[in-house]
C-alpha cells in the first residue's frame, strides 16, 4: 500500500472520532464504513495472510464474503443485543448525550459478537481452502486472522465509543 494510500486509510478510520454533528454518531458512520468498504480491505488482508504466513491457499472471494455476513450479523444484530443486555441501550449512540455511553454493554457486546464471527465464517474458510487440512493445521490460521482483524476492529470502535463514556 503505498504511503498516500495508507494516509486516505488512516484518515477514514481517524474521521468518526472527530465528528460530532447531530446527523449520526461516529460509531453508526463508522458502521456503515466498515460495512460497504472496510469488509473488503479485511478480508482481503485475511486471504493474504493465510497464503503468505501460514501457506494456506484460498478463495479469497469466500474469505470477503464471509467477513461481509459476519459484520452484518454480529454488529447489527449480535453486539447490540448483548450490548443492551449488560446495560447499554443505544449502542449505535444515536440517542446517548456525550459521557453517558455505557462502555461495559459495548465491551460485552462486540466481544459475544467476535465469537460470533468465529462461527459464522469457519464454514466460509472450511469452503475456501484449496488444500485438505486437519486439527491444529487448519485451526490455527483461521484464529489467527480473525482475532488480528477483530482486535484492530474492536480497537477502533472502542477509541470510537470511549470519548463519550461513561
Amino acid at each position: 500500500m503505498s504511503k498516500e494510500n495508507s494516509l486516505i486509510l488512516l484518515a477514514l478510520i481517524l474521521l468518526p472520532i472527530f465528528v460530532l454533528a447531530n446527523a449520526g454518531s461516529p460509531m453508526m458512520w463508522f458502521g456503515f464504513l466498515h460495512l460497504i468498504w472496510i469488509n473488503a480491505i479485511i478480508g482481503i488482508y485475511e486471504s493474504k495472510t493465510l497464503t503468505s504466513k501460514f501457506h494456506v491457499l484460498n478463495r479469497k472471494w469466500l474469505i470477503v464474503l464471509a467477513n461481509y455476513i459476519s459484520m452484518f450479523v454480529g454488529l447489527y444484530y449480535i453486539a447490540p443485543h448483548f450490548s443492551e443486555l449488560s446495560g447499554n441501550t443505544d449502542f449505535w449512540g444515536g440517542k446517548t448525550r456525550l459521557g453517558e455511553y455505557e462502555l461495559k454493554g459495548f465491551v460485552v457486546g462486540m466481544f459475544v459478537s467476535f465469537l460470533a464471527t468465529l462461527i459464522i465464517e469457519f464454514p466460509f474458510y472450511l469452503l475456501a481452502l484449496k488444500q485438505k487440512m486437519r486439527g491444529w493445521n487448519l485451526l490455527r490460521p483461521f484464529i489467527f486472522v480473525n482475532l488480528t482483524t477483530n482486535l484492530i476492529m474492536f480497537i477502533i470502535y472502542f477509541l470510537i465509543v470511549s470519548f463519550g463514556a461513561k
